[in-house]
């Protein structure tokens, strides 16, 4: 298993699960178990033969993940083929985001996004916080300030403090660190664009993760590029608002 995705449908109490192979795994089959304080209560089964294996799991009575009661399930991917078994764990979280009109959408239910800007500077580690006890410090702070999430910006934060973020109930915008790129020159175009597609391939499965911003105060000459990677971003992920440019 190479990497997965899930989106959760709230409307319709279901979790997709598409993962994607890596090396020969010829005839495999896909099996993926939810699970919820340590007993079983979902699973579901595909063939995985060289190319992604989607299957969907009914969630009955989900609960639902969200700031205060950020309830995660667990999850268990094993891939079955002639070489063994490939084990993947994980969790995720039920939730759905949406915007409809001038609101977001939590849960459909109206939510009011109280944020701060996070730069995730340290100054005994730069842009690499030096423990993770810095990161729970950061997010812990924000919220005994009252505030529910932050946009995380101009920087890519690292999967751990997007765990934590998962695992507190705490909001993050995910963002790519665009300062300084000369979009006048066209040979940005692809590298920013490639690295974006990693980013939002990587990080899509954080139920924290509530929408995507790939630019920022960016000029008129960016205009092509963002063109380009805004019906990207959207297809990469359906499931979240997009802002092009802050």
């Amino acid at each position: 298993i190479a990497n997965f995705r899930i989106s959760t449908d709230v409307d319709n109490r279901r979790a997709a699960i598409t993962a994607f192979p890596g090396g020969d795994n010829a005839g495999g089959v896909l099996e993926a178990i939810v699970a919820a304080d340590g007993k079983k209560i979902a699973a579901g089964k595909a063939a995985m033969s060289g190319a992604p294996a989607s299957l969907e799991i009914a969630m009955p009575d989900p609960e639902l993940w969200a700031p205060g009661r950020p309830f995660l399930y667990d999850l268990e991917l094993r891939l079955a083929t002639r070489h063994g078994v490939d084990i993947v764990k994980s969790c995720f979280g039920m939730r759905k985001i949406h915007a409809e009109g001038r609101k977001i959408y939590l849960n459909n239910e109206p939510l009011y996004m109280r944020t701060v800007l996070d730069q995730g500077f340290y100054p005994d580690g730069i842009y690499t916080a030096p423990s993770e006890a810095a990161l729970i410090r950061d997010i812990k702070l924000s919220m005994d300030m009252g505030f529910n999430g932050a946009r995380l910006h101009q920087k890519v934060f690292e999967p751990r403090f997007l765990h934590l973020a998962d695992k507190m109930g705490y909001l993050v915008w995910g963002e790519y660190p665009s300062f300084g790129a000369d979009c006048g020159n066209p040979a940005v175009n692809v590298p920013i664009t490639q690295e974006w597609v990693e980013i939002v391939r990587r990080d899509r499965n954080h139920p924290s993760v509530i929408g995507w911003c790939p630019f920022n105060e960016t000029p008129p000459e960016a205009g092509e590029l963002q063109r380009a990677v805004i019906p990207l971003t959207r297809a990469l992920d359906p499931t979240r608002p997009v802002i092009e440019t802050s």
